[in-house]
């Protein structure tokens, strides 16, 4: 059985060791997390838990063997790749084409009214010392 996305459509029929087989193929591929396997395969909340599962097997296997550190890093990202959230694909929208206006420029504002005169500023109060005492 082949690895692709309408392929994951039926790995929710197949046998526990089926799966593993197609699991074991499939982390050893190594694929991005983004790749449209995972996305399927997200897509299927039933699928998930089962996946998880047998991730758990083979992390189990590969303990003690040869390869146990490749294993377990390829198992962690397929992982990793799990929790990311579905996002469902976005159809492209096509906006209308709007033709621009140019636009008119407004009026200017002109005000009528007398400038008031600049206040004087006052110099700056100093501020009285605060002597402060313990409560006896």
């Amino acid at each position: 059985m082949a690895i692709g996305p309408s392929a994951v459509e039926r790995w929710l029929d197949l046998s526990t060791e089926e799966l593993r087989a197609q699991i074991t193929r499939l982390v050893s591929s190594r694929l991005p997390d983004d790749h449209a396997v995972w996305q399927a395969i997200r897509r299927h909340p039933a699928l998930v838990p089962r996946i998880r599962g047998v991730l758990s097997g083979l992390a189990a296997t590969a303990a003690g063997g040869k390869d146990e550190a490749m294993q377990k890093v390829w198992i962690s990202k397929a992982r990793a790749a799990l929790d990311q959230p579905y996002t469902p694909p976005v159809k492209a929208v096509r906006k209308p084409v709007v033709e621009e206006v140019p636009a008119e420029e407004p009026e200017p504002v002109i005000d009528l009214r007398e400038p008031e005169p600049a206040q004087q500023r006052q110099p700056h109060k100093a501020i009285p010392t605060m002597l402060f005492q313990e409560p006896s």
